[in-house]
């Protein structure tokens, strides 16, 4: 399952690892597993029963194990067969372990089990979830909810599965799972819906409800859309968008490798992707942004994550790779990829420090912003730079290859590195060991730049350099030269591979101003004059201090005080929370977040923020958000933080980590609902 976001849901050592190596060989040896399943759903009464048919592969031993729900009581109905109970695993009592001894040469048995799987739903520990509530598996008579960790199947050790899922529920009800619907009866007092995969797939999912259906035929593809409530305006713009991604993918990458796609409403917030459909919650389908963002995403993960299967032990690549060709592509057609590889690249400035930084050889799965400036962020433009080198042709040519090669098996960064080597028939070694293995981004610094004349006009020389630790990156460094009575500027690139570089370039024209990696192509820390002060740069820092106004009204004192306590708890910095009359003086080596318009150090921020020409008064029902940078050290920064409106700040508090590469937000409302926001100008890069 692939999880869009939070609160709205790796790496190769070439030579030294045998695992890594041997990651396509061993996935190919994985076996797959057949279930054919009889399931009758008691919503109201949160239980089900299961009759399950299961073909195990030849080379099986006589002897083999599989993981159920405790509640379940397996018995077997084939002789021969005979099921032994284990203990239940250490770190969930709710999961029983079994062991099954079958006589030489059978290979199919019948299993038949029944009882109640009700984990109500919890908070998400998730520092990014907000507020999100979660469950391994639920039956209830708002909704069903059950995936491989709700083991309502038997779950083996490892492999992937094929299956028939036929489902009896109550009449007004429906399900969905994964495949094509090779049945579908409504009758008078019952539903029955059968779902086929004839596809491996890693689990199996069973998602029911009282859903309205709507159905758009796209080529071979059926567009789906399973709603609570009937809604056939939303569920056409959701079904014509998934046609037209559909097509554009196809086009880009190959053939979609499922029957349907299909928007399914969750009864709780979720933002799941599974293959051949996404499951969201209520909110989330109604933002009118998801549409043309996550939306997209979750339809690309059928080819990378949900159909190429991610090899887990070597590093996630599928998000890198799916946040790449679906959010940030459709970006860089609007016009605006240079503005999203900025934000991109600030992000992993601001919240990845030395000491929180790794591989994408280990990246797993996002749990915080950290994770994410990696997982997605640096693994996309590690992408892009590889597309930027080899060129659009090779490319796409790689990314089918890789499609073609790897369509329902486990595969790696090396597959990936393999399929782009068979496209541009060129050595990436340095490419995938640099970004994928090694830990850490480059740091580039101009030095001694001067212009001359000479008898073609202008020769630039200077030296560029690579300031961070360690070896040289190898790099390709655009350079643009911005010159005298000139429009566009002159641009060329460098090759660079080694920490430190003379260069010398030549323009016709006085030049007036020289850049390195103006548009943000390369994978770097940046300098922080290259970007304006973001709510980011707050919320990453190692220390945190937050300033509560002492002279604020008894009740809204308390509110800035509960903000505080939500702010410092979600992030993993070293957060201290003082009033303003215990404080002195600003501090200058640590992040500082000063709360309320009756806060002293107010005037402190007005003096810091007039250089951006902005005036500030309080506005009645309104909340405000400002940032800004101490002049004395760039690395340190400041927020504030205000409202007249006690029950605007617990909404803020959530909402404010979504906001993290803005620099001002303006909020109305109790919810409160944001009317403004934006980016200061870079005054002096």
């Amino acid at each position: 399952m692939n999880h869009l976001f939070s609160a709205i849901a790796i790496f190769l050592f070439f030579s030294l690892s045998p695992a890594l190596l041997n990651a396509k060989e061993s996935a190919k040896q994985d076996s797959t597993v057949h279930h054919d399943l009889k399931v009758v759903l008691y919503p109201k009464e949160h239980r089900f029963s299961a009759e399950d048919t299961i073909t195990i592969p030849e080379h099986f031993p006589s002897v083999f194990h599989f993981s159920l729900h405790s509640e379940l009581a397996p018995v077997s109905t084939t002789p021969d067969v005979i099921i032994s109970r284990g203990v239940a695993k250490k770190d969930d009592a709710s999961v029983e372990f079994f062991t099954v001894k079958t006589s030489h040469g059978v290979k199919t048995f019948i299993l038949k089990y029944s009882g109640v799987i009700h984990h109500p739903l919890e908070q998400d520990g998730n520092e990014e979830a907000h507020g999100i509530k979660q469950t391994p598996g639920i039956i209830s008579d708002e909704g069903i909810y059950l995936e491989k960790e709700s083991y309502w199947y038997p779950v083996f050790n490892k492999g992937l599965v094929t299956f028939n899922l036929h489902i009896e529920l109550p009449p007004e009800w429906d399900a969905v799972s994964q495949g094509e619907r090779t049945l579908h009866i409504k009758e008078k007092n019952l539903t029955r819906v059968q779902w086929n995969s004839p596809e491996p797939q890693d689990e199996i999912y069973l998602i029911a409800a009282r859903f309205t259906e709507y159905t758009q035929q796209t080529g071979r593809v059926s567009a789906m859309a399973f709603l609570r409530t009937p809604d056939k305006e939303l569920a056409d713009k959701y079904l014509n968008a998934t046609s037209q991604y559909i097509t554009m993918y196809e086009n880009l990458i190959g053939p979609y490798p499922y029957k349907k796609f299909a928007l399914v409403e969750n009864f709780y917030e979720t933002g799941f992707g599974m293959p051949s459909f996404t499951l969201l919650g209520s909110k989330v389908i109604r933002l009118p942004f998801i549409i043309t963002s996550s939306y997209p995403h979750e339809i690309l993960h059928n080819w990378w994550g949900n159909s190429v299967f991610v090899d887990y032990n070597s590093g996630n690549w599928s998000e890198g790779l799916t946040a790449y060709l679906s959010d940030y592509l459709i970006m860089e057609q609007q016009g605006k990829g240079i503005e999203y590889r900025l934000t991109t690249l600030q992000k992993y400035a601001d919240y990845v420090s030395t000491g929180k930084d790794f591989p994408l050889s280990e990246f797993r799965v996002r749990y915080s912003a950290p994770t994410e400036s990696i997982g997605y962020g640096k693994s996309l433009l590690f992408f892009h730079m590889l597309r930027q080198k080899l060129g659009d042709k090779d490319f796409t040519a790689g990314l089918q290859n890789f499609y073609l090669k790897n369509k329902f098996e486990f595969a790696s960064f090396t597959d990936i590195k393999k399929s782009f080597e068979t496209a541009s028939k060129r050595d990436l070694d340095i490419d995938f060991k640099q970004w994928v293995a090694q830990a850490g981004a480059p740091e580039i610094r101009l030095k001694d730049v001067k212009a001359a004349t000479d008898k073609e006009g202008y020769l630039i020389t200077g030296y560029i350099e690579q300031v961070q630790n360690g070896e040289a990156y190898h790099l390709q460094i655009p350079v643009a030269v911005t010159m005298e009575n000139t429009e566009r500027a002159f641009q060329t690139v460098l090759n660079m591979d080694k920490k430190k570089m003379k260069f010398s370039i030549s323009a016709p024209s006085r030049p007036l101003r020289i850049d390195i990696d103006p548009e943000f192509d390369i994978f770097r820390r940046l300098d922080r004059a290259e970007t304006p002060p973001a709510i980011s740069q707050v919320l990453g820092a190692k220390e945190l201090l937050i300033i509560i106004p002492s002279y604020a009204p008894h009740s809204l004192l308390q509110a800035y005080q509960e903000f505080a306590k939500a702010l410092s708890n979600s992030n993993d910095n070293k957060t201290k929370v003082a009033l303003d009359k215990e404080i002195k003086k600003l501090p200058s080596d640590q992040a500082v977040v000063i709360l309320g318009w009756e806060n002293i150090f107010l005037k402190e921020m007005i003096s810091l923020l007039s250089k951006y020409d902005i005036s500030i008064s309080q506005a009645k029902d309104h909340s405000v958000v400002f940032s800004a940078r101490d002049p004395k050290d760039k690395e340190s920064a400041l927020l504030f933080v205000a409202s007249d409106t006690i029950e605007a700040l617990p909404g803020l508090s959530r909402k404010l980590l979504h906001y993290h590469k803005y620099s001002y937000l303006t909020f109305k409302g109790r919810e409160p609902e944001n009317i403004a926001k934006g980016r200061w100008p870079v005054y002096d890069s």
